[in-house]
């Protein structure tokens, strides 16, 4: 990937924008299954696990194993007028990945975030009798964008899903950045 001096600009005015500490907050979290034989979704929402903080669960049910390759699809959208794609969008190989992680890579970072609290932790085959998919109490930190500069503003991840070259589901996953110091968001 080539830097342009566009590119390194463009971070570089983001970064500026985040005046102060960074503040994060989970918003909502919608999980659809397109293909409702092979996952089942037992849990997708929001908890509140103490004074401002709240932590994402997911808990989605294998029904058809085993799964020997997975295409994951990871993409960030920031919302101005509905939401548009921002920065990110990589299509990865998910069992090469579990294989050989690259730290260099974008994914890296934010699954890196999220492995502490998901059972994610082996590579394919999955192929374990009740092999759910699990994330638990996912608490957005805020030093987790030190590395990576967003502005202040409305964001979604959302994570679509493929296994045996077939789309099964996607993940969205919204939160805000800086809402207590942006007078622009409202609740």
């Amino acid at each position: 990937m080539k830097f342009t001096v566009n590119t390194v600009f463009g971070l570089l005015l983001m970064a500026l924008e985040l005046n102060g500490d960074i503040v994060t907050r989970h918003t909502n979290v919608k999980c659809e299954i397109y293909d409702k034989l092979y996952f089942e979704v037992v849990t997708c929402r929001l908890k509140v696990l103490g004074r401002g903080i709240i932590g994402e669960n997911i808990h989605i049910k294998v029904l058809q194993l085993p799964i020997r390759n997975a295409t994951v699809n990871f993409g960030v959208y920031k919302k101005l007028s509905g939401y548009h794609p921002f920065l990110f969008n990589v299509t990865l190989d998910f069992c090469q990945f579990m294989r050989h992680p690259n730290p260099l890579s974008v994914f890296y970072l934010f699954f890196k975030a999220l492995r502490p609290y998901s059972n994610l932790n082996h590579t394919c085959p999955f192929n374990v009798s009740n092999h759910d998919i699990i994330l638990k109490d996912f608490v957005l930190a805020d030093l987790m964008y030190a590395k990576i500069p967003f502005p202040k503003g409305s964001y979604m991840f959302m994570i679509k899903v493929a296994t045996e070259g077939v789309w099964r589901g996607v993940i969205n996953a919204y939160f805000d950045i800086n809402v207590d110091n942006n007078p622009n968001i409202r609740f």
